[in-house]
């Protein structure tokens, strides 16, 4: 790939020597002139070159060719052909001194980019245009002064020259399904159509690529060679994406023959019956690109950036969402995250608890666009000031498109920093610790229930082996389905015949009804503390998940919890139920086990307090001391959850809540509603709340 980019780049300067072979000097200069303003560097730089003589001579020529340099991220280079400038020319042009400044700003030497930011103002008359902008990249550098020293909280890495090219590559997505793919954009050679002038013809010489659309994966390590999407996506047109849906199964991506002028499309992976145009989304969000960048969040709201009438300045976050069957005109998040800078590229975490976004405010970032975090009040519905994320994260330059994996540890973003391969790059950043606010809540409508018939009395055979439970057949749909419990000895051993079979029958129906999600409930009888047997247990149900996961299952319909047995369970063997729920089917009759009878197949609405949320064992007391102990996973986050207690009714549940008040801890404590056995987030229960007026007592709590 980047051979290609290479071939591309060498007979694209060889055709303008050649075309400019016969040309005069002034006439080499005046071309370099177009090239540079066309931001054509790489070209400017070839013609310059070529002409050595006035280079030498010349203060403009050597000043363009050193602001090339220094485009081209060759800074080691740009250096002391700006210092040479200033030792021999009587009057330098002032953008010397600007330009060294950029030079030390790029490079986090705030002190030396200030001293000579301070000569430039000195070298321009007040009236400058350009006062102001330096002006504010010194209070950047007050702020990169103050914030260079703190404790980083994630190292940084660019995806290298596989992913990253000398173009521009930007808008990193990850995928919704895979945990080893993202999707990005990017302006590079090869893309449809080719180059283009402003007009939109082809012009290989003074022309610009497009922005395509691309995805590339993780193999062993090593992230392969990007590919570019469905040529039916992909076209002479720019192509930026923006987001998927809640299941992945479709993408948002904005089309248009400039940034700044297109519309918003859906295109939902059909696969047999493409059609040349996809969906259009009918949202009130402008169809701009580059940094009018935009999140779609559980298909029922989108965060997005703005710079209609009545924002605070620039560009403003807003939001929209879906409701009653259409989308409500746009809310500003108002001044406590807008500023009268550009606020953009926004992503809300998982639990919606954390805003990430990207602003140029002078008094807070480094340089250009950092990123910046608040997190949201609940109890008064405020978003706390922003805070700048630090170094390396940030930089002295653009550090944008800030989105967070779901295992709370990883992000990837885009950044014109001067250590990256050309124009903007794509990095990771890996965090230290386990960012807690993509833990978001289990989500999941209410059930579809299996039946589930006790296990066999006999449960181990003569020689002491695991007995084989009776094979199961898939039933047809709108009928029971019987799916039997697992056990696991002391060696975790459980994959016999029948299981296995089993497990290939229940993976055959939730690939044939997708909208099925399987609850995996997990229990051990070991002799060790209940918070250690929780986790024993959920970390059983996660090795069978991803078993699932590897026989085709996807990851977003797998939800784990684990229980503590009642003191008459008898076996000593971990075990695992299973349970199927669905959007739109109605409960089915279910039986299990009696110990299980008050998890799996708990009917109607019921209230829990979470107590604690961890990433491996919950040290509480509080769990050893209630009959309804229990931990939870969504294969969406890496925590686990801990709740206690069970009850019908919300009064009961404050109730109950209220005699913690005095534990240690108890400021997290929460009360989480289930339906049917899963776990309702608020955007879910809001729906429900005529049916359970509970649960709007409960949300109106939440607020």
């Amino acid at each position: 790939m980047q051979q290609r980019y290479l071939a591309c780049t060498l007979l694209f300067i060889f055709c303008t020597l050649v075309l400019f072979a016969q040309e005069t000097l002034s006439d080499k200069k005046k071309r370099a002139t177009d090239f540079y303003y066309l931001n054509k560097y790489q070209a400017a730089q070839s013609v310059l070159i070529s002409i050595k003589k006035t280079r030498q001579e010349d203060k403009e020529t050597k000043l363009l060719l050193a602001l090339c340099y220094y485009h081209l991220n060759q800074l080691k280079e740009a250096e002391p052909m700006l210092r040479n400038i200033l030792e021999t020319e009587k009057s330098p042009f002032p953008e010397t001194w600007l330009y060294l400044g950029k030079i030390y700003h790029d490079q986090h030497e705030f002190n030396r980019a200030i001293e000579y930011y301070k000569l430039y103002l000195k070298a321009i008359p007040g009236s400058h245009a350009n006062r102001t902008t330096v002006r504010e990249d010194i209070r950047r550098c007050a702020t990169g002064l103050a914030l260079q020293y703190k404790t980083p909280r994630a190292i940084v890495e660019n995806l290298g020259t596989t992913v990253n090219t000398p173009y521009d590559e930007y808008a990193p997505i990850m995928s919704p399904n895979f945990t080893d793919r993202i999707y990005f954009s990017a302006v590079r050679p090869g893309n449809v159509g080719g180059a283009r002038n402003n007009f939109g013809q082809p012009d290989e010489v003074m022309g610009r690529h497009y922005s395509d659309i691309f995805t590339s994966q993780v193999n062993k390590g090593i992230w392969t060679p990007p590919q570019a999407m469905h040529h039916l996506l992909n076209s002479p047109k720019h192509e930026v994406l923006l987001d998927f849906n809640a299941n992945g199964k479709a993408l948002f991506y904005f089309k248009g023959s400039s940034y700044t002028q297109g519309e918003i499309l859906i295109d939902t992976f059909r696969v047999g019956s493409r059609t040349l145009s996809s969906d259009p989304f009918l949202g009130p969000v402008e169809a701009t690109a580059g940094l009018s960048s935009a999140q779609f969040i559980g298909d029922s709201m989108v965060i997005f950036a703005s710079q209609r009438p009545g924002g605070y300045g620039g560009l403003d976050l807003y939001k929209t969402v879906f409701i009653r069957g259409r989308w409500s005109a746009p809310i500003n998040l108002g001044p406590d995250i807008n500023s009268t800078f550009d606020e953009t590229t926004p992503f809300l975490s998982r639990n919606g608890q954390v805003l990430y976004f990207s602003s140029n405010r002078p008094d807070h970032s480094i340089g250009g666009f950092d990123v910046f975090r608040c997190l949201l009040i609940p109890q008064i519905n405020r978003w706390t000031n922003p805070d700048n994320i630090g170094i390396p994260v940030n930089s002295a330059s653009d550090d944008t498109h800030f989105r967070l994996s779901r295992d709370g540890y990883t992000a990837y973003f885009a950044s014109s920093r001067k250590d990256g391969m050309g124009e903007r790059d794509i990095y990771a950043a890996y965090f230290f610790d386990y960012l807690h606010e993509m833990a978001a809540p289990i989500t999941a409508p209410a059930p579809v229930y299996v039946q589930t018939p006790p296990p066999p009395r006999q449960r181990t055979n003569p020689d002491g082996s695991l007995a084989e439970p009776v094979a199961v057949e898939v039933a047809p749909r709108g009928t029971s389905i019987a799916l039997k419990p697992f056990y696991f000895n002391q060696d975790g051993q459980w994959m016999q015949g029948a299981e296995l079979k089993q497990l290939d029958e229940l993976v055959a129906v939730m690939k044939k009804y997708p909208q099925l999600n399987l609850l995996i409930t997990a229990a051990s009888r070991q002799e060790l503390a209940v918070s250690s047997r929780l986790y024993g247990g959920i970390k059983s149900a996660e090795n069978m998940a991803n078993y699932l996961i590897g026989k085709g299952v996807s990851p977003v319909a797998l939800q784990l919890r684990s229980v503590p047995p009642p003191p008459d369970f008898t076996s000593n063997f971990k075990t695992l139920n299973f349970q199927l729920s669905s959007v739109t089917e109605m409960p089915l009759t279910s039986t299990t086990e009696p110990w299980l009878s008050g998890y799996t197949e708990e009917s109607g609405l019921v209230f829990r307090i979470q107590i604690g949320q961890s990433s491996g064992v919950l040290q509480n007391p509080l769990l050893s001391q209630d009959k309804y102990t229990m931990s939870e996973k969504s294969l969406s986050n890496g925590g686990y959850l801990y709740t206690i207690g069970r009850f019908n009714t919300y009064v009961d549940a404050k109730t109950a809540l209220g005699k913690f008040s005095n534990q240690a801890g108890f400021a997290t404590f929460e009360l989480v509603s289930y339906l049917n056995g899963i776990r309702l987030s608020r955007e879910t229960a809001g729906g429900l709340s005529k049916m359970y007026p509970d649960i709007l007592t409960w949300l109106e709590e939440k607020k």
